[in-house]
Formats: C-alpha cells, structure tokens, sequence
C-alpha cells in the first residue's frame, strides 16, 4: 500500500510558525488510499531529527517508514509527523511554541513516538560548536579546555536529567489511555575523528612542510587529547540520556526503549580535510615552497554531513619558526567537517529504531543486524 504524508505531516516539518497551525487543525482524514491513518507515528527533538545538513527525503523518520515501517508487514497505513525544530533543547521541547513538540506528541495520538534531544541543551551544545570551532581552527588546546568544561561542569547535566525525566512522565501517562504506544529515545554519535586514528596521520602530514616540521608536530600532537575529550562528552550525554529512559523502561513493560548509534558511527565520523601551504625563505636568494594536506576523518566511510564552511584560520603563528630560514607565508583550509548525519547516518539510526521497536509493535519480522 503506498505511502501519503498528510498535509499537516508535512507542514510540521518545515518551520515552527507552520506547525503550530497545521497541527492545532483534527487530525487528517482519508490520507491513505481513502482511509484515516491507521498508525501514527511522532518524530521529535532537535537538529538530528530536522536532517539539518541533509534532505528531508533522507532523514531516518523518514528512511523509517518507507524502508521499514510501509513494507513490513506491519498494520497501516502510516503517517508521519516530523514536528521538530532547529535548534531544540529539552526545555523547548515542551515549552516553546502553540503548540509544543511535547503538546504535538499527545495531540497527534501516535502508536510511535521517536526522539532525539540533549545535544542542544545549554553548555552542552558547545562541543558542537565552540569546541569544534577551535578544532577547526586549529586550536587544539582550546578545544580540549572547551571540552573539559562541557565535560566536568554539573548544572547542564542535571538540568537535562530533570527536563527529559519530565517529558518521559508526560509519555508514560499518555501510554495509560494509549496500551500500544512505543516511545523510543536515541542517544548521540560522537562526530569527531577518532583519537588513535588522527594520532597516525599526524607525523606523515607534518613532514611534507619538511622547515616547519617541529612547529607542526608541536600543535598537531594537541589534536588527539582533544579529541579524547570530546569523545567522552559524547558518552557522558548518553549515559544521561540512558539512566533516565531506564527508569521509565522498568515500569512500562520495556514499551520504552533507548537506542544509542555510538558503537555503530564508529569509524564513520565526519571528513576533516586540511591542506597547508607554506613559503620559506632561505638567504641569501632562495625560496622554497612546501605544502601537506590530509584527511584526519573518515573519508568515504563517512556519516557525517559536511557543515558546508571552510576553516581559513592563518596557521603561520603556530608553525613559526621555521628550522632553517623565515617562514614568509602559511595558509590553511579545513573542510568537510560536520556534526550532524548524512543519507547514510540516518539509514543507520532508523535501521537501529527499527529492530529495537518493531516487535513491541507487533511486526512478525526476523531481527536483522542494523546498519550493514
């Protein structure tokens, strides 16, 4: 049977204004092959769940359904309401907006219920961007401070416990008047490169600047504490998110789930393709010219979207001095960084939301390994 997103369904995906009026509308009628909806299903949260850096078509709520969910055996028709929002924190989520996400999540009756939160959230929100601004810059202490603080400071943590503890009671008393819903909540991939893996491209990389050898490796072996640290902010967000939704697995007959895509994005981070050229001058007349370029990401293997800026950030005072003569010019470009999913980091998330929910719908499906 073919799949229709109703118009309120599309509606909610585009911006905040819209969605308040399309959804506040009863709920759609005779979407599907001249029937009502017979299954809904909610996706919530933040720039993940939006496809930010990706098409709508290839975001995994909708990879969910129409890879999953439309040709399972599984009752439908299916409707689909992406009602989330860029940038989302978890006291937006059910405070902003006529009606919140959270208002949309009960209003919409859905048999599914997706979301992807905590990544946004005040203070937590800069290794995505504060701490990754100075990795792409190339300032690689700074982003280890950066992380350390998101790391080590209690407030913003606690603060995401209480506010998804509160959205998951709100989840717990709808599944009271609703026996069939599922409410699955994701964890976060860590975007960055790995530690051990940048660790071994730096003494290749810095040995084609051949003057600027000792100064490159100097800043360079910064990278990989970095690196480490933001890795471990990544686990701490989903060890939050995870000891919360536990507490309500317990009491829901496991009718709510978490799926965590850590392990499976590993090896498949973002690109981080830097190139440096240098200018050396050699008295009395003579001028060399040395240039390096490396991809210290995950090249093909990627599942990371590219943010679609270029790091520019003059590199010529860490590289300086240079061992024999003056460093005259350093230019650098870092590109293809990102933090949020391509087509094939969303195909894996809703793989993974699939198999850790489709029994609990009632789909009489064999269990398959995600994301292969």
């Amino acid at each position: 049977m073919a799949l229709a997103l109703p118009v309120a369904a599309v509606a909610v995906t585009s911006s905040r204004d819209e969605a308040t009026t399309a959804v506040a509308a009863d709920l759609p009628k005779e979407t599907v092959g001249g029937q009502d909806c017979a299954r809904r299903y909610v996706a919530g949260g933040d720039a993940v769940v939006k496809g930010t850096h990706a098409s709508d078509s290839t975001r995994y709520s909708e990879q969910l359904i129409n890879e999953h969910a439309k040709p399972s055996p599984a009752p439908g028709p299916w409707c689909l309401y992406n009602t989330s929002v860029d940038p989302t924190t978890s006291e937006k989520y059910f405070k902003d907006g006529t009606p919140s996400q959270q208002a949309m999540a009960w209003d919409l009756r859905p048999d599914l219920i997706t979301l992807t939160l905590g990544r946004q959230n005040s203070t937590i929100i800069d290794h995505i961007e504060k701490c990754y601004k100075n990795v792409k810059d190339h300032d690689f202490l700074d982003a280890n401070v950066c992380a350390l603080l998101v790391l080590n400071l209690p407030t913003h943590w606690t603060t995401l416990e209480q506010h998804l503890a509160q959205i998951l009671n709100t989840y717990k008393i709808q599944m009271a008047g609703n026996p069939g819903l599922v409410v699955a909540v994701t964890g976060y991939f860590n975007p960055f490169p790995a530690a051990t893996s940048a660790a071994t491209k730096i003494p290749e990389f810095c040995a084609k600047l051949v003057d600027t050898i000792a100064t490159c490796t100097a800043r360079w072996i910064l990278l990989p504490p970095a690196l480490v640290t933001l890795d471990l902010v990544v686990k701490k967000l989903n060890t939050t998110i995870e000891t919360v939704v536990k507490r309500f697995t317990e009491g829901s007959q496991g009718r709510f789930v978490f799926v965590n895509p850590y392990e499976n994005f590993k090896g498949h981070c973002m690109k981080m393709e830097v190139a440096i050229k240098t200018t050396v001058y050699h008295p009395p007349s003579s001028t060399d010219k040395h240039d390096t370029d490396k991809d210290f990401g995950c090249g093909s293997d990627a599942w990371i979207a590219s943010d679609g800026t270029t790091g520019f950030k003059l590199p010529f005072i860490y590289l300086t001095p240079a061992a024999t003569g003056v460093l005259t010019t350093a230019t650098q470009t870092t590109k293809e960084m990102g933090f949020n999913p391509n087509e094939k980091g969303h195909d894996c998330i809703s793989d993974m939301i699939w198999e850790a929910v489709k029994h609990k719908l009632g789909v009489e499906e064999e269990p398959k390994e995600a994301c292969k």
